[in-house]
């Protein structure tokens, strides 16, 4: 049983990271500072130093916090109950869900590595990556067991994607035919460059509702998997 310190000195932690994350989602990840904390839960700055050895250390474990809480959303969307098809397209539409309801914590976790928090960010990457990719990648290795989809052949691939796959492969754990890879790490290029457009507003006013969209291309993209998808009515 944890002692009385314990608990305080993880209730403090839990303030401080509660702290961080409404000021990211207030004023992005400039406004989240070691002095902006300290003034919002009523402490010193100096005091998180016991904490974190650094903003940078702090600026990871909210990144950790996060990635947490995004795989775990996604994990529920892909309800076991659920056919592969449904477990599939839950956890993509949650990505934009989670995007548009959690806009400052996406440009944090996926933007382009920002300002005095760039060393941090950047490190961080890889913690989402590998975690989404087995997500993913343990549908597709399911999809791929049960009903093979067209997938480029080994010859067919440039030996130097073939060697980045293989790489890829091997830091992922998955069992999947490079082919299969390429196919699996296409289909999100495609749902991931959809979600930025959108979070990002780099359509400008040329599109007022990316929803469409984002279904035609789910539409596509299990198309290209043998599967065939019908939207929600929205």
């Amino acid at each position: 049983m944890a002692t009385r310190r314990e608990r305080l000195r993880a209730e403090l932690d839990g303030e401080i990271r509660a702290s961080a994350r409404r000021l990211l989602r207030a004023g992005g990840p400039d406004a989240m500072t070691l002095a902006a904390i300290a003034r919002d839960i009523g402490i010193t700055a100096p005091a998180i130093y016991r904490y974190y050895e650094s903003h940078d250390d702090l600026v990871r474990a909210i990144a950790s916090d996060l990635v947490t809480d995004l795989v775990e959303t996604l994990t529920a969307a892909a309800d076991p109950s659920l056919d592969l098809l449904g477990r599939l397209a839950g956890a993509t539409n949650m990505i934009r869900t989670w995007a548009l309801d959690h806009p400052s914590e996406f440009a944090f976790l996926f933007g382009t590595p920002h300002g005095a928090l760039g060393r941090a960010q950047g490190e961080i990457s890889a913690d989402w990556v590998l975690q989404l990719a087995r997500l993913f990648g343990g549908l597709f290795e399911e999809l791929w067991q049960r009903q093979p989809f067209p997938i480029l052949s080994d010859a067919e691939l440039a030996p130097a994607l073939r060697a980045e796959l293989a790489s890829y492969r091997k830091a992922t754990g998955l069992d999947l035919p490079l082919g299969a890879l390429w196919t699996l790490l296409t289909c999100w290029h495609r749902i991931y460059a959809a979600v930025c457009l959108e979070i990002f507003g780099h359509l400008g006013v040329a599109i007022d509702d990316h929803g469409p969209m984002f279904d035609q291309m789910l539409v596509e993209l299990c198309a290209s998997l043998g599967l065939v998808y019908r939207p929600p009515a929205r």
